[in-house]
């Protein structure tokens, strides 16, 4: 059993093999921290919903307990530089769960 799972994606929409997945880190970790990218472009064709709606997307899925285990947090894009994309992904897990004896998956 992990303490964290953690989940990077899109959700443009929240699908049902995106559904497979969390269901599966809720299996293995008492906590799911998903990441949700492109949370900071505008509205477009392949960005069709702002971070808010792909986040009541996603509870609406999801129970009263289970949303308790699950964390959304937004990430920017950010293009041709991956080590900040890297330390925002770093901070917010760190965020989420703050000891460094952690065991995330």
């Amino acid at each position: 059993m992990y303490d964290l799972a953690v989940f990077i994606g899109r959700f443009q929409p929240f699908h049902l093999g995106h559904q497979h997945v969390v269901d599966a880190a809720l299996d293995q970790a008492d906590k799911v921290l998903l990441l949700i990218g492109s949370s900071f472009e505008p509205r477009s064709l392949r960005n069709p919903w702002f971070y808010a709606e792909r986040e009541a997307m996603i509870r609406s899925c999801y129970d009263a307990d289970d949303n308790r285990r699950i964390l959304c947090k937004p990430i920017r894009d950010i293009r041709y530089n991956d080590a900040l994309w890297i330390s925002q992904v770093q901070k917010a897990v760190y965020d989420a769960i703050p000891d460094r004896d952690a065991r995330i998956t």
